[in-house]
C-alpha cells in the first residue's frame, strides 16, 4: 500500500524514549515536554508555548482563555476538520459557517461582507443582528500546508471590532510568511503532532501565545486548575490535557528533521505540480506566493467534464492499484451535528468537496512510487 501520509522515524527516537524510562518521567511532568515547547519557539507565532494532549485540546483551550459565555459565536471556516468546530462546541458556543475560496481558505470578502451587513458594534463587541448574541473570534484554518493571508487589512478589521483570531495551525508546522509581520495579530494558534503530520510526537498538540496571563491561565486550566497539588484544592473546572514525556520525547527528536521534511515535501509537491497540471481536467492545489508553504499534503483538483472520471471514481481506481487518497473533507455545515447552525452565503464549499482529493504525500514516499501515481493519472488508470 502506498500510504497517504505516513509518519517516518529517524532513528533518534528510542534513545529519547529510553531516557523518559530510565529516568520514570513518562507522564506530563518530565523535562521533555519543557525541552519541547522550548523548542517549539522557532517554529511558532507566539512567545509562549503549551504542550497538550493533541490539536483538539489545544483548540478548546483557545476558546476557553477567550472566556466564552453560553451561547456566544464564533466565525469558523466549514472547510475544516471536525475537530475545529468541536472546540467550539465543547465550550457551548455556537459556530457560523463561512464558505471557502478556490484556495480552500476561508473566504475573506465574505467575512468582511457578512460582519459588515450582519453584525453591529456595542459596548466594545461584534453582535449578531440577528441573534443577538456576541460573536467573540474567528478561527483561520491553514489547509493542507498553506497560510491564510494575515494581512494589515485584515487584522485591523478584527481588531477594531475586537474579534479574536484563533489560528488553526494543525496542518502548517514549518510553514512561514516572507513578511514575518503578518505573524503579528493573532491571539493563539494551535499545532498538531498527530502521527500523519509533517512531524509527529504520536499524538500532542500544542498552543501558542504571547501573553504571559494567557498561558498561565492555560496551563492552570489544562493541568485539572489545581491551585494546591498537596491539599487537592481546585478553583475552576480544568482539563487533563498536557502532554506526557514520552511523546514530548518523540517530538524532540523530530522537530530536529523539519527543515530536512520540508525540503522532501517541496520536491514531492513540485513533481505533482509540473506532471499532473499538464494533464486535460487535473490540477495540483498551488502554494500561495505570501508563504512557504509545508506541502503537507498536495491536493487533487478534477474537472470531471474535462478529465472524464469523477472523484469518487479515481478514488475507487488508486485503491484497486494498492494506493490509498482520500477526499476533501465534507462540508461541516451539512454535517448531523451542525445542521442547526447559522450559515452565509456557501456555495463554493460543496463545489469544491466535489472536485478535491488528497494524495500520498507522505516524507517516505518513494520516487518510483510517485511517477506510478502520476503515470496512472496521465493514463486514466488503463493497465
Amino acid at each position: 500500500m502506498i500510504k497517504l501520509s505516513e509518519p517516518y522515524f529517524f532513528g533518534s527516537e528510542l534513545k529519547h524514549l529510553k531516557k523518559c524510562l530510565e529516568t520514570k518521567w513518562i507522564s506530563s511532568g518530565g523535562d521533555e515536554v519543557k525541552k519541547f515547547e522550548k523548542k517549539m519557539k522557532k517554529f511558532t507565532s507566539g512567545k509562549y508555548n503549551l504542550a497538550t494532549i493533541n490539536c483538539t485540546a489545544a483548540l478548546q483551550l483557545a476558546v476557553r482563555l477567550l472566556k466564552p459565555k453560553n451561547n456566544d459565536e464564533i466565525i469558523v471556516p466549514t472547510i475544516t476538520f471536525v475537530a475545529t468546530i468541536n472546540s467550539v462546541i465543547y465550550n457551548n458556543c455556537n459556530p457560523i459557517f463561512m464558505d471557502c475560496d478556490d484556495n480552500l481558505m476561508l473566504d475573506k470578502n465574505k467575512f468582511y461582507n457578512y460582519v459588515k451587513k450582519n453584525t453591529f458594534y456595542k459596548k466594545g463587541f461584534t453582535f449578531n443582528k440577528k441573534t443577538k448574541k456576541r460573536i467573540l473570534s474567528l478561527i483561520i484554518v491553514n489547509t493542507f500546508g498553506n497560510l491564510f493571508d494575515f494581512d494589515d487589512q485584515f487584522k485591523t478589521f478584527c481588531k477594531k471590532r475586537n474579534i479574536k483570531i484563533i489560528e488553526d495551525s494543525a496542518e502548517s508546522l514549518g510553514s512561514f510568511f516572507y513578511d514575518k509581520k503578518k505573524n503579528k495579530g493573532i491571539d493563539f494558534s494551535c499545532y498538531s503532532f498527530n502521527g500523519n503530520k509533517l512531524i509527529t510526537s504520536g499524538g500532542g498538540g500544542l498552543i501558542s501565545m504571547n501573553n504571559i496571563k494567557d498561558y498561565n491561565l492555560a496551563k492552570h486550566l489544562s493541568s485539572q486548575a489545581k491551585k494546591d497539588a498537596t491539599q487537592f484544592i481546585h478553583d475552576d473546572v480544568g482539563f487533563n490535557f498536557r502532554m506526557s514525556n514520552l511523546h514530548a520525547a518523540i517530538g524532540m527528536s523530530q522537530i530536529s528533521n523539519l527543515k530536512k521534511v520540508k525540503k522532501k515535501k517541496q520536491k514531492i509537491h513540485n513533481l505533482y505540480r509540473d506532471s499532473i497540471n499538464n494533464i486535460k481536467g487535473l490540477f495540483i492545489l498551488p502554494n500561495p506566493k505570501y508563504c512557504s508553504s509545508n506541502n503537507w499534503l498536495n491536493i487533487l483538483i478534477i474537472d470531471k467534464k474535462k478529465y472524464g472520471l469523477s472523484k469518487n471514481k479515481i478514488i475507487e481506481k488508486f485503491r484497486e492499484f494498492n494506493i490509498e487518497t482520500r477526499s476533501l473533507w465534507s462540508p461541516n455545515h451539512l454535517q448531523k451535528p451542525f445542521l442547526k447552525f447559522e450559515k452565509y452565503e456557501l456555495d463554493k464549499a460543496k463545489k469544491m468537496f466535489e472536485r478535491c482529493i488528497c494524495i500520498p504525500s507522505s516524507f517516505g514516499l518513494k520516487l518510483s512510487d510517485q511517477k506510478k501515481i502520476i503515470k496512472l493519472l496521465q493514463n486514466k488508470f488503463r493497465k
